[in-house]
């Protein structure tokens, strides 16, 4: 999906001229947005305005602010932003630049909830600049893209009215995760057999090894439960198939939860996590899957009903 054909830019053959020190070498880092779903029933789209992105204090030359439905950027698909030169190594800061006013067209607001009855709902933070929690490694080469996952799921909160806003800055910052793309591979899979599990929707969580507590399915002071997932995503009603993209490489473990709108408000109400297991003679354990880079997991899946009823 990532066209990626970079050049590598390379330093003038005489160096810098003031001081007789040769320029670093840079190459050209492509960077991309991406999201996670939000699950709510009524949600048709969420959109961000993107007003600037920069990479160790540097800005994506030429770029032009741009309004986003982030949430149409979900199963590997990502927008391109932009690209500059950058050094190989680790980036000391990412931050993401949101116009809160108007959007790219100019009309207020910038960055809004669009409802399923069409009714535009604003999203505002109390800072416009969002300093982001990774760092990701640039290397000596010509395919380097940053990837920054906007996770909507824990960026956008909703009050008991109904309302819609964006959550506190820090949990913002942290809810975009940033990564490099040739350092990530792809975890997939099908869930065959639903078992006697009834649910509205089933979302499957991804978290490091080990990094998975009973405390993620109680909600925290803003209402989010899994609040520590690497990734998420709804598993597609009728194929039963789901895709987590963008995973850096690493041990994961993968939990199934159900959800149902328990009062017809169009909103989902957690029901309980899903007992899982893998449906082929394949000795794959779900909470402990290693990813390897450039590679892509391949799951079948059943489910055998709800654990701690």
């Amino acid at each position: 999906m990532l066209s990626m054909g970079l050049l590598v830019s390379c330093s003038d053959d005489e160096g810098d001229l003031g001081t007789g020190e040769p320029d670093a070498q840079t190459y050209e880092t492509q960077v991309y947005l991406t999201d996670s779903p939000v699950d709510n029933a009524e949600v048709q789209g969420v959109f961000v305005t993107v007003a600037q992105v920069m990479i160790n204090g540097q800005a994506i030359e030429g770029f032009e602010k741009t309004t986003i439905e982030v949430s149409s950027l979900q199963s590997g698909e990502a927008e391109l932003l932009g690209s500059l030169d950058l050094e190989s190594g680790t980036t000391s800061d990412i931050t993401l630049v949101l116009d809160n006013e108007t959007d790219a067209s100019g009309e207020a607001p910038g960055n809004y909830v669009l409802t399923t009855s069409g009714e535009k709902k604003a999203l505002t933070s109390s800072s416009n600049e969002l300093s982001l929690g990774d760092n990701v490694e640039i290397h000596e080469s010509n395919d380097n893209a940053v990837v920054l996952d906007f996770d909507l799921r824990k960026a956008v909160v909703t009050n008991e009215s109904g309302e819609y806003s964006f959550t506190s800055d820090n949990r913002l910052s942290n809810s975009i995760r940033a990564v490099n793309s040739i350092e990530t591979g792809t975890i997939t899979g099908n869930v065959s057999d639903f078992g006697t599990a009834s649910a509205d929707a089933v979302v499957v969580y991804a978290y490091e090894t080990g990094a998975y507590g009973e405390s993620e399915t109680s909600a925290d002071e803003e209402g989010l439960r899994f609040a520590n997932a690497v990734n998420s995503t709804v598993v597609a009603e009728g194929s039963g198939d789901f895709e987590l993209h963008f995973i850096e490489e690493g041990d994961y473990e993968l939990h199934f939860v159900s959800y149902e709108d328990t009062d017809a408000d169009e909103q989902l109400e957690f029901k309980g996590e899903l007992e899982a297991a893998s449906a082929t003679d394949v000795d794959l354990d779900l909470l402990d899957l290693s990813v390897d880079a450039n590679t892509e997991v391949n799951l079948e899946v059943v489910i055998i009903g709800l654990l701690n009823l």
